[in-house]
């Protein structure tokens, strides 16, 4: 097995899962799910921005990982009942001043 860091995570995890001879994954998946949304829910925005600075080696890619982010939380949100975003999801009026 090799790491591969543009393998998305559910996908890599699914495959692991069939890799190790779970046959059904439906319990596995909703425990992870449940996990991640508790991880979501206790997000703040700082986390969001040290997150972003971490990761972010230009100012382009700061700028898009915060548009991609903001889609992300927004479905969280919506889909997820996942309410602690509200700071984190409004577009600021200078992207590029952060």
């Amino acid at each position: 097995m090799y790491r591969n860091s543009k393998v998305h995570f559910l996908t890599a995890y699914v495959e692991y899962l069939l890799d190790t001879g779970v046959r059904s994954e439906e319990y596995y998946l909703g425990d992870a799910s449940r996990f991640i949304r508790y991880l979501l829910a206790n997000i703040t925005e700082d986390d969001v921005n040290q997150f972003i600075n971490n990761c972010a080696q230009s100012p382009s890619y700061k700028t898009r990982l915060r548009k991609t982010l903001r889609k992300f939380f927004c479905f969280a949100n919506e889909v997820l009942a996942i309410d602690n975003f509200h700071a984190i999801v409004k577009k600021p009026d200078d992207e590029s001043s952060s």
